[in-house]
């Protein structure tokens, strides 16, 4: 059964909002959500690629909030167990439908004709892919710094903090990951 607490307000913090809902504190969940749907949904989609796939899994994450709250340590912080619960389900949900694409062996994009499509569309469709291939060989490591960075838009402090990483740490890995992506861009050549 859910409470109510009038001293809640958009500056209670996370950690204070976790601690609220485990006492069953309904506004507390709902300034949660508020807060982290659409930054979460955001993530997600950097890995599943499917916004309304990235919406049901966010809904997946609350509903284990209300579920089971007491999974949080309220003396961690909340965003970064948040983020680390939806990587893992996002990477679970990739992993089932990669395994459920192989089985079976589906491959819609062999089918198309590139002889249809204008030249630019088709070199966005090779560059798109590309850039695939390469985020498909990062590290699992890597791909977090990278949705944090390019995705969420965070700074360097606090990826470092989300990630539990020294800022040095997350600095590189942001230079190495420009780097494998700067090597995709000397195929193009500048034409007049």
């Amino acid at each position: 059964m859910f409470l109510f607490n009038k001293n809640i307000n958009k500056e209670t913090n996370d950690e204070e909002l976790m601690s609220l809902i485990l006492k069953g504190h309904k506004l507390a969940f709902e300034l949660l959500y508020e807060r982290y749907f659409d930054k979460l949904v955001w993530y997600a989609n950097g890995y599943l690629s499917d916004i309304h796939l990235s919406e049901d899994l966010i809904q997946e994450v609350f509903i284990k909030i209300i579920e089971s709250p007491e999974r949080f340590n309220i003396e961690k912080r909340f965003s970064t167990w948040v983020y680390t619960l939806t990587a893992n389900l996002a990477k679970n949900k990739l992993r089932e439908h990669n395994t459920r694409k192989s089985y079976l062996n589906l491959n819609h994009n062999s089918h198309q004709e590139p002889s249809t499509q204008s030249q630019h569309t088709l070199d966005l469709k090779i560059t798109e892919k590309w850039m695939n291939e390469i985020f498909d060989s990062l590290s699992e490591k890597e791909k977090d710094i990278y949705h944090l960075r390019f995705n969420e838009k965070m700074q360097i402090k606090e990826i470092a903090a989300t990630m539990n990483l020294p800022e040095g740490s997350v600095k590189s890995g942001i230079y190495y990951l420009l780097k494998k992506y700067a090597q995709l861009l000397n195929h193009y050549t500048y034409e007049k």
